[in-house]
């Protein structure tokens, strides 16, 4: 009786977890890409990448991925395919837009764009409501969403080195929030709902143009 031998193992591994972090890389290694029904969990941060291929949206099993200190400049609608999603870190791009398809992404719960040339957060983004952690330092914002406050999980939302003027009243909403960092914005005054928020415990509003807090 004849048995049928793989020519490679490896096709056959289920591999759930890979660290490529300072590898020197210029694109996503194809051996990553076949692991479509079991990678869980990738780390490609501090590389030299500048775009990700179309199969790299087809490991719909990934939990955590984390991309920061790369050079790429764009993150494709395709994203909504990794709705298993649950960790995305992307700070230290060159990422000047987030796909609205982001939304479908519901499993999110960390979220980091941090240092990217990115002036706004795209519709819909709101709708991401399992998010816990939010970082947005220094990228360019001079506004949050109306509807900042339909985050209602939020527990952790940075905001440092933008370019916001003034806070929406739905931010009142975020009751779960204990940790709001502010600092080096262009806010001059605080809207009296900052004092309402039942479980904040951090307040950062260094380097902004605030003369008086609100009673």
């Amino acid at each position: 009786m004849f048995k049928c031998i793989p020519l490679f193992k490896a096709c056959n591994r289920q591999v759930e977890y890979i660290d490529r972090r300072h590898n020197n890389l210029t694109d996503v290694p194809d051996d990553i890409l076949r692991y479509t029904r079991c990678l869980e969990e990738l780390l490609l941060d501090a590389n030299q990448l500048k775009d990700l291929p179309k199969g790299f949206y087809r490991l719909v099993q990934l939990r955590k991925l984390s991309l920061s200190d790369n050079e790429i400049g764009r993150i494709a609608p395709e994203i909504s395919n990794l709705i298993n999603l649950m960790e995305l870190d992307i700070s230290r791009n060159d990422i000047g837009d987030i796909p609205e398809n982001i939304k479908f992404c519901k499993n999110l719960q960390d979220f980091d764009v941090s240092s990217n040339p990115l002036t706004k957060l795209p519709p819909g983004f709101t709708q991401l409501r399992n998010l816990t952690r939010l970082g947005l330092n220094d990228v360019s914002l001079d506004r949050l969403p109306q509807d900042i406050g339909s985050l209602s999980n939020l527990v952790s939302l940075e905001l440092r080195e933008n370019m916001i003027k003034n806070l929406p009243q739905s931010i009142s909403f975020l009751s779960k929030l204990e940790i709001l960092d502010l600092g080096s914005n262009e806010i001059d005054e605080l809207p009296e709902i900052i004092g309402t928020l039942p479980s904040l415990q951090e307040l950062w509003l260094d380097g902004n143009d605030l003369t008086e807090l609100p009673p």
